[in-house]
């Protein structure tokens, strides 16, 4: 009998040893939260989460659609206000530097000297009128509009609302005035270029004026094509609330939240107005809800019609 003395080997690299999966808990609902860091560095993040980062974190970012600036805030939940619950999250805000128009660029989002925003006619815009709703009354929106850049409304909101900015006009009589000091009100960000070249202290120093205030924000999880979840943040302008903001500011971010996902928006995220909470597989019943316009965002911008264009 002959004895077969080949041998198979294995080619083999370097081994690991088996660990279980990590999986992080979700939450959603509305949850009081400070700003614990702007843009931090990558020291600054590997303190804040407690572990090494792989890299350099980027803010300034050459795309397909031209340079954008990425504003990011590092928050983190009130445990003493939110069930005892304490998650630290990211919030982002994308800058392009071109107008905010719609995606046939019939309409622009357009900004005011105490930071409110509209949409109005391009046309319009680019001439200064008065804008007025499809019912034929003012907006309210200042006479010294302009138009705004991709992502500017919705970074103000969120400064806004963070400051605890109040409001430069009265609502009397079904239409808004302008307020005698209105100018204890003015909010704007006025180097807006800088932030392309990687110079972001107008916001740094801004969050630095109320460094303990906190914010009302709406927790959602995303689940994206391959299955896997994320923890995310509303970031919308009017989504984001003011910390003492009661019922009322309450209901009306529910309807918001019912009109954006009936138009289209937030299709792999679940958002819930409640309670901070962790989050369930539940789903939230949105399908019986009245619909109304949104904003158009989304669209392409062109270049060159910016204050601060290069």
């Amino acid at each position: 009998m002959e004895i077969n003395n080949s041998y198979v080997f294995l080619a083999i690299g370097k081994t690991q040893e088996s660990t279980e999966t990590q999986e992080f808990k979700k939450y959603v609902g509305v949850g009081s939260s400070y700003v614990v860091a702007v843009n931090p560095t990558k020291k600054e993040l590997e303190e804040i989460y407690g572990h090494e980062m792989a890299n350099d974190p980027e803010y300034v970012v050459d795309t397909d659609n031209g340079k954008e600036a990425r504003i990011t805030f590092i928050v983190k939940t009130d445990p003493n206000i939110c069930n005892g619950i304490e998650i630290t999250n990211r919030v982002m805000f994308t800058l392009r530097n071109a107008p905010a128009y719609n995606k046939d660029q019939s309409k622009v989002q357009v900004i005011d000297k105490y930071g409110n925003t509209t949409w109005a006619n391009t046309e319009d815009a680019k001439a200064g009128k008065k804008l007025f709703s499809t019912t034929g009354k003012e907006l309210k929106i200042d006479s010294s509009y302009r138009m705004a850049c991709v992502g500017e409304a919705d970074l103000i909101g969120f400064l806004k609302a963070y400051l605890n900015v109040g409001d430069a006009f009265n609502y009397v009589n079904d239409s808004w005035v302008k307020k005698d000091n209105a100018d204890d009100f003015l909010f704007g960000l006025e180097h807006i270029k800088d932030y392309f070249s990687g110079n972001f202290s107008e916001i740094k120093d801004a969050i630095a004026l109320q460094p303990n205030n906190k914010v009302k924000l709406l927790y959602g999880v995303r689940t994206k094509d391959d299955g896997k979840q994320y923890q995310t943040v509303a970031t919308r302008n009017g989504m984001v609330l003011l910390n003492s903001a009661g019922s009322k500011a309450l209901d009306k971010l529910e309807k918001d939240l019912i009109n954006a996902k009936n138009a289209g928006s937030y299709a792999s995220t679940d958002f819930r107005v409640q309670p901070l909470a962790e989050y369930s597989v539940e789903p939230t019943d949105l399908s019986s809800a009245p619909t109304t316009s949104t904003d158009g965002q989304g669209s392409e911008a062109s270049m060159g019609d910016m204050p601060w264009s290069y």
